[in-house]
């Protein structure tokens, strides 16, 4: 016979693994939450945006304001460095997606890091004429030989309606 004690023991060993696995799960989606966002998803994982002599000319229209860097330190130590701003669409047509490039130099100004982006579409409403919106972009490997000074933002793709 199963003394009383050996049951509490075998109740207690249960809930601690379940307890585990609830935990194992929620660092799980924490972490694929930090690694994947609306805005600024990398464009490896798209099809390139059209940036022929229209979609060069419309860009002139749209104004990068607001913006700044922050840094987060996640649950895995690993440290995070996010772009953030408003995109504000100042001409006369609608954009359906915008892709930037993001490059980050080092003391001597020789590019260390060059990243292309989607700032809207894919998950995001279209930005209309007159309209602004905020962006926050990630990035979790930017070179220890980056001069920290702020990175130049350039827009690289549109889609326009």
């Amino acid at each position: 016979m199963i003394s009383e004690e050996n049951q509490e023991r075998g109740r207690f060993g249960a809930a601690f693994l379940i307890g585990i696995v609830i935990m194992l799960l929620i660092f799980g989606g924490f972490y694929l939450a930090m690694r994947s966002s609306p805005n600024g998803v990398p464009v490896e994982k798209q099809l390139p945006l059209a940036f022929g002599a229209t979609e060069q000319a419309y860009a002139g229209s749209l104004i990068f304001d607001n913006l700044n860097m922050s840094a987060f330190e996640n649950m895995f130590h690993q440290k995070v460095i996010y772009l953030n701003g408003d995109i504000s669409n100042k001409g006369a047509r609608t954009v359906m997606a915008a892709e930037v490039t993001v490059e980050f130099y080092d003391a001597s100004h020789k590019l260390v890091l060059s990243e292309k982006h989607r700032i809207v579409g894919d998950g995001t409403t279209p930005l209309a004429s007159g309209e602004s919106r905020d962006f926050q972009i990630g990035f979790e490997t930017i070179p220890d030989s980056w001069n920290h000074v702020f990175p130049a933002i350039h827009i690289t793709g549109l889609d326009l309606e």
